[in-house]
Parts: C-alpha cells; sequence; structure tokens
C-alpha cells in the first residue's frame, strides 16, 4: 500500500469503527425507548439518577422527530431511527475515496454537529444528561475531524513521477 491509500485505509477504518459504535448506540437507545413505551416501570443502565437519565431525554416531545416534525408527518419517528440511518449511509459513503462522496460525507457530518449542538441545547432544556446522547456527539464530532482529514488527503495535488526524480536531482 501507498502512503495516501494507507492514510486512506486508516481514516476509512476509523469512519466505519465510529458508525457501528453510532448504530450501537442508536439501536440502543430504540431498545430503551420501546421497553419504556411498552413497561412505563422499566428503567434502563443509563438512567443513573433524576437528572441523569437518557429515558428522560427519549420520551421527551424532543424524542421524536427531534421536536421539531409535527405528529401528524410521517417523518414523526424516534430520533434514533434517524441514527441508525445515519450511521448506516455513513458507513456505505466512507469506504468510497472519491472526492464527491467525501463531500457528501463531509456535508453529512457537519450536519450531525449541528443537529449534535440542537439536541445538547435541548438536554439543557430539559436539565438532564443523557449518556447515550453525549455518546452520539462525540461520535458524530469524530466522524467530523475524519471525514474533514479524509477530504484533505483527497484534495492533495499528487505528486508526478516527473516531480519526484526532479526532486531527487535538486537534493544531491
Amino acid at each position: 500500500m501507498s502512503g495516501i491509500s494507507s492514510k486512506l485505509h486508516k481514516l476509512n477504518t476509523g469512519l466505519v469503527t465510529s458508525c457501528v459504535v453510532g448504530l450501537a448506540l442508536s439501536y440502543y437507545s430504540y431498545i430503551v425507548e420501546t421497553a419504556k413505551e411498552q413497561d412505563e416501570n422499566y428503567e434502563a443502565m443509563c438512567d443513573i439518577s433524576e437528572h441523569v437519565s437518557c429515558t428522560k431525554a427519549f420520551m421527551s416531545e424532543y424524542g421524536k422527530g427531534f421536536g421539531l416534525i409535527p405528529e401528524s408527518s410521517i417523518f414523526y419517528l424516534p430520533n434514533c431511527l434517524y441514527g441508525l440511518g445515519f450511521y448506516a449511509i455513513i458507513a456505505i459513503i466512507s469506504v468510497f475515496n472519491k472526492f464527491s462522496y467525501t463531500v457528501v460525507l463531509l456535508s453529512l457530518s457537519i450536519g450531525s454537529c449541528l443537529s449534535s449542538v440542537y439536541l445538547a441545547w435541548v438536554l439543557y432544556i430539559l436539565n438532564s444528561v443523557c449518556v447515550v446522547c453525549v455518546s452520539t456527539y462525540v461520535v458524530n464530532a469524530v466522524i467530523l475531524v475524519l471525514s474533514y482529514r479524509k477530504l484533505r488527503i483527497l484534495t492533495r495535488p499528487v505528486p508526478s513521477a516527473y516531480s519526484q526524480k526532479s526532486n531527487r536531482r535538486k537534493r544531491h
């Protein structure tokens, strides 16, 4: 593997790994939310105290459709389902080492970080800390950094064989 393809491989591995973590967190939140809807007495592992509770966030008015989508809409779904879709799409897109795919990857990761800021504000409004939610914010930030690094590598000019030979001659 050349230096550039090795770097891209490491970034892609980091992106896919981050997506697997994001998928696991989103799936866990789906399990918690469904269990809580079926059994009001259900207590999740992430419910540590009154102010550190994931079910408080999941079951709030912001837990579906980000608190922005009306209940009558077909898009009024638990936020975790959006997370599952997002992380699956990012995992698929991240394995392609093309400029256009990486621009989409970076754009989606910027969007996810903006939504993370909004949802962190929601946690502040709810006066609660959601360990699962905050973990997804960290995953989104990692995906943003890795996406940016990947774009930087793909936009660097590739040195041609001719320029490498002339650089070697200049050094000697």
